[in-house]
């Protein structure tokens, strides 16, 4: 089993990033058109409703339908598997901006937090919930074959399907999604950008977030909010 580790994830993700060179240079309007589905896919309900607001947060419940569909877009957007995200996350809300986050610019750097937090290895003990659960389980230990299959079922499709409907979505959503990390915790608080917020489903929306962590939708802006209230039932 290849199992995920600080490095090999930030190279994942460094690969994905510069992915998004030649797909400015080469790609056809159709393959953009695919490249902004998936990369909504992998931000609206991989990160935002998957591994931020239903893992981390149990903000809802769902099928077993979605839940699959949410793991699949957060996994293949190479940022660890729900165990470790979900522990970062939830350590960061326990010691929000103060020393002890694990990526509070203004303790950590903005050049960290917005490129190198994933070489920080998470404290496990603090997604213990998911622990329990098979699904995550499956998914922690057999990361990496999944993420090969993927590929080889791209392959097999159009080669260049490695970079319009994986790579190049999964790293626009790093670069645009990482801002959470520096913006969205600047001057050593959260704080709210509605370009931001839309670009990333609601997770822009911070402030509202950090200020009613109870709540499952940030605003009537918040996309990834409003799905949920259409396919889960909130808790």
């Amino acid at each position: 089993m290849l199992k995920p580790t600080p490095t090999t994830m930030l190279t994942g993700q460094f690969i994905a990033q510069l992915s998004v060179i030649p797909m400015i240079m080469y790609a056809t309007s159709w393959q953009w058109i695919i490249c902004i589905i998936m990369y909504f896919g992998i931000m609206t309900f991989g990160i935002t409703m998957g591994y931020h607001r239903y893992w981390s947060h149990r903000y809802f419940t769902c099928s077993k339908f979605w839940e699959y569909v949410m793991l699949f877009f957060a996994h293949i957007m190479m940022v660890g598997p729900a165990i470790a995200w979900v522990a970062q996350h939830i350590e960061h809300h326990k010691f929000v901006d103060s020393p002890r986050d694990p990526h509070s610019p203004s303790h950590k750097g903005y050049l960290y937090c917005y490129f190198l937090q994933s070489l920080r290895a998470p404290r496990i003990k603090y997604a213990h919930h998911l622990l329990r659960d098979r699904t995550c389980k499956i998914q922690f230990d057999y990361y990496w074959e999944f993420i090969i299959l993927w590929g080889i079922i791209l392959v097999v499709l159009d080669p260049y399907a490695l970079i319009y409907a994986w790579l190049a979505p999964a790293g626009l959503a790093k670069i645009i999604g990482s801002f959470i990390f520096t913006y969205g915790h600047h001057s050593g608080r959260p704080h709210n950008n509605t370009l931001l917020g839309l670009l990333t489903s609601g997770e822009g929306f911070h402030q509202v977030h950090h200020q009613h962590e109870d709540r499952v939708q940030w605003g009537k802006l918040d996309i990834g909010g409003q799905i949920i209230r259409r396919i889960g039932n909130v808790t």
